[in-house]
């Protein structure tokens, strides 16, 4: 399903102000540091690319924001920060799993990103880019290559089409990348068509919005190549190492991420090389005994907030083994 030439093979054109590449990312309070390391991979391996970046903040730290304003002014970027705390607020954190309300913050761009954009590069925050991205961009130059929606499909896929109800020769998609069609997004009302899917199927919703967009759009998603979001995560199965020098975008899936204390996954020397060459390179790493704990919290609030009749979201939260995007 490789439609897409690896970049590698693709000389990295010169930078043209007039011509930025867009890009979109969303984090809370705890992953403000993990999208600035993210942030600063692509900068530190596009030098010279004119980047417009559009942080979706659902209360990203002071101090984050701090650090990643003179890094992208340095790179001769530009950077905007949403505020979408208010407009999260009907939205919970997984139950039984490391995804955030945060996760939802991207239906929300039709209307906060300028009107005049017409299309959008979206990373995961948990991504470390190695490679150039104006190749996998001008994909959206390319008339009819982008009718919608880009992405790369989910080595662990199968295990969740059943429950969505997918075809089973369906393709799953992670949702980690997204190059979006984002004039057509609009004009189709893209997020509404996946917010009133989310809200009749709750029982159906273990990766957040990931489950919503495969359901919704699966047969509308152009296949990219997966050097644009090679998943490596733990539970992703094993992969040739060269493979991980051959990408693109790294994508660290699963619960395991890279920034754990004594993380031995896939490209846990990549990750770290990146942090310590960025203004988080003293960045404490997490502990596992903290997150299960975060997560007991979490599934117990969760009990106590929600209505009853959101009992089923919980159920099928529950049978998501910390995997997906």
């Amino acid at each position: 399903m490789d439609a897409v030439v690896k970049s590698a093979a693709v000389p990295m054109p010169a930078a043209d102000p007039s011509d930025p590449i867009h890009l979109l990312c969303a984090a809370d309070a705890r992953y403000g540091g993990y999208a600035g390391i993210m942030l600063a991979s692509v900068l530190r391996a596009n030098p010279g690319e004119s980047f417009d970046i559009h942080l979706l903040s659902d209360g990203v730290r002071a101090g984050d924001r701090r650090k990643l304003a003179p890094l992208v002014a340095r790179a001769g970027s530009r950077l905007t920060v949403y505020d979408v705390v208010a407009r999260l607020a009907g939205y919970s954190d997984g139950v039984g799993n490391h995804l955030s309300r945060t996760a939802y913050a991207r239906l929300l761009i039709a209307d906060l990103l300028p009107a005049d954009l017409g299309r959008i590069l979206y990373l995961d925050c948990d991504i470390i880019c190695t490679g150039a991205l104006r190749p996998l961009w001008q994909l959206g130059e390319q008339a009819g290559a982008i009718p919608l929606l880009g992405a790369v499909p989910d080595r662990t896929g199968e295990r969740w089409k059943a429950r969505l109800g997918l075809p089973a020769d369906a393709p799953y998609f992670n949702s980690g990348v997204l190059l979006i069609n984002l004039a057509v997004w609009r004009e189709r009302d893209i997020a509404a068509k996946i917010i009133a899917w989310m809200a009749t199927h709750p029982d159906k919703l273990a990766l957040a919005d990931q489950d919503a967009i495969n359901a919704c759009l699966w047969a509308e998603i152009t296949p990219l190549a997966d050097s644009w979001n090679l998943q490596i995560g733990l539970d992703s199965g094993p992969l040739p190492a060269a493979r991980l020098n051959e990408a693109v975008l790294l994508h660290y899936t699963s619960a395991h991420k890279p920034w754990r204390f004594r993380f031995r996954g896939p490209g846990a020397e990549i990750f770290l090389r990146h942090k310590r060459q960025s203004p988080w390179r003293f960045k404490l790493p997490t502990f596992r005994l903290v997150y299960r704990l975060r997560k007991s919290l979490n599934k117990r609030l969760a009990r106590w907030r929600l209505p009853s009749a959101d009992q089923a979201t919980i159920s099928a939260n529950r049978r998501a083994k910390a995997s997906g995007p």
